[in-house]
């Protein structure tokens, strides 16, 4: 008689919990995360983890300006997370934010270098539409191939992203300051040419104002808009979303 396997592990997706459980799912795996990493800093070092965590705490929070460089830190890698939220809700593995928030920052730094005479309110806006386009074009070209012709978006876009660094090592050859250096440098230090204004009596503040907009934004495009309906199904079903008339080769490249 033909016995049927029975897996030792049965993983299934949970379904709907109330808030605060998956809360406490969240705390719980924080402090199992920080019990872990001080267990092995213990048996690799022999320092007192909880030392460490001082330290890097210090280190973050223990002044005005660390919080705020901390701040933007913590902006720059949401803003690039925010970007990627439509292709994983898709269910499609874009891992080219990378690549995609290189090619952006070499247009910004494209309009610092080449408008350097020009006065800031036409290089930054210049800076924010070429940079936008960069980006866009850079997760265009695996979009593309990926809707006409099925190819593997996760190689596709680990791949830009390994081109955007050539791209942005040659361009730091051609600017290079000072020369011989191999880098760029500080663009603009002086005229200060292509930075944003200080506000709220810090330099980081602008920075971390956008992105919160940008999140409030992405957060409603995507639970209150149509192209965010579209994304939904096609990331539930691609056979589904066209039969209801959902062209999903444009969801994919849009």
């Amino acid at each position: 008689m033909h016995k049927t396997k029975v897996p030792f592990f049965h993983i299934v997706k949970r379904g709907e919990m109330p808030w605060y459980f998956g809360w406490c799912v969240r705390a719980i795996s924080i402090v199992l995360a920080l019990v872990c990493c001080g267990l092995i800093t213990t048996l690799v070092t022999s320092e007192n983890p909880v030392q460490i965590f001082a330290t890097i705490i210090d280190g973050s929070l223990g002044s005005s300006r660390k919080f705020m460089v901390f701040l933007q830190n913590a902006a720059m890698l949401l803003c690039v997370a925010l970007a990627l939220t439509p292709a994983f809700k898709m269910r499609f593995w874009n891992i080219g934010g990378e690549g995609q928030a290189l090619a952006g920052a070499l247009a910004s730094a494209a309009c610092m270098i080449l408008m350097k005479n020009q006065p800031n309110v036409l290089v930054i806006p210049c800076m924010v539409v070429t940079s936008l386009l960069a980006g866009a074009l850079w997760g265009a070209i695996p979009a593309f191939f990926k809707a006409k012709f099925g190819t593997n978006e996760t190689l596709f876009t680990l791949m830009m992203n390994y081109v955007a660094i050539q791209l942005v090592a040659y361009f730091s050859v051609v600017w290079e300051n000072p020369k011989g250096s191999g880098n760029i440098g500080v663009i603009n230090p002086l005229s200060k040419i292509g930075w944003f204004p200080e506000i709220l009596g810090s330099k980081y503040a602008l920075n971390i104002i956008i992105v919160v907009l940008v999140t409030i934004g992405m957060y409603i495009y995507l639970n209150y808009t149509k192209h965010g309906y579209e994304i939904s199904v096609v990331g539930e079903s691609e056979r589904t979303a066209r039969y209801i008339g959902i062209k999903v080769e444009n969801v994919i490249i849009r």
